[in-house]
């Protein structure tokens, strides 16, 4: 482990939990435990990855003032949730994410040289995730008069269309964000045998956001001066058409098509039910 974070609900506050001059969390078993509720029947099993409680030490050497200051974002974040249904705040480890709420802060050791103390985390996913974003981009020798030969032909040849693909080193489908930027009329990409398509304008300078990663799910339009229309109705979810917008990423190698008259990023979650190891 090198980074361990928690980030408040409200993003005012960003605790280091992995500080040894602070709060320092060095064990994180229970975080890493891969977990399935499951319910056994004759001959058959369902299982479910549903919100859990870990536990974790933490210790801090010296002065106690890291712990009241963890101790204060904590019990706000509990607050927040609860009573004015804010949002949770997301504990990350090495880049790994999960909405999470500390629901108790309990002493172990206490003495003036040292404080020993068991945080227990409420991870709300049942998974983990990690992002990742590609890019693909407008083909400007396309869309600008052709490839552009010397001499005057009378067609003009445009390039041929790379062939673009998306590793998803996933173990489980991904799910994933789209990020489509203007100018593009009708966007449509496919991705590995479903078709993602908009019936809306992107303006020059605008860009449209399907997120598939939100709960719920989202779809958004931005203008360039930052004006935001909610065009969720504006998407194709059709799944027995092939053509469902919020479809998670199949694992693996995965082509991508369009007509390359506009860019877009692609970000989708890699997810473990537990940390990795490596």
């Amino acid at each position: 482990m090198n980074t361990f974070t928690y980030t408040s609900g409200d993003g005012s506050a960003v605790l280091d939990l992995n500080d040894p001059d602070g709060v320092l969390i060095g064990q994180i078993r229970e975080l890493r435990t891969r977990e399935w509720d499951v319910d056994l029947g004759h001959r058959s099993l369902e299982a479910t990855r549903s919100a859990r409680e870990v536990k974790a030490t933490g210790v801090i050497r010296g002065d106690k003032t890291p712990l009241e200051t963890v101790d204060r974002v904590f019990e706000a974040d509990l607050y927040r949730y609860v009573e004015l249904k804010g949002d949770a705040g997301v504990l990350e480890v090495d880049g790994w994410r999960q909405p999470c709420l500390c629901v108790k802060t309990e002493p172990d050791y206490v003495s003036p040289q040292l404080t020993r103390v068991e945080f227990t985390f409420a991870l709300l996913d049942g998974f983990w995730h990690k992002p990742v974003r590609q890019s693909f981009s407008r083909s400007t020798a396309r869309y600008n008069g052709g490839k552009g030969y010397r001499y005057d032909y009378r067609y003009d040849y445009l390039p041929s269309r790379n062939r673009s693909i998306l590793h998803n080193d996933s173990a489980l489908p991904s799910r994933a964000k789209i990020i489509v930027y203007g100018a593009a009329s009708t966007p449509n990409i496919s991705i590995g045998g479903n078709k993602v398509i908009a019936d809306v304008t992107v303006p020059s300078g605008g860009y449209l956001v399907i997120d598939g990663t939100a709960m719920p799910r989202t779809a958004e339009l931005v203008a360039a001066n930052g004006d935001r229309t909610n065009v969720y109705g504006k998407l194709h979810r059709d799944q027995s058409a092939g053509e469902y917008a919020f479809e998670p990423i199949p694992t693996g190698d995965v082509q991508i098509g369009w007509d390359e008259s506009f860019g877009f990023d692609i970000e989708w979650w890699l997810e473990q039910t537990g940390l990795p190891w490596t």
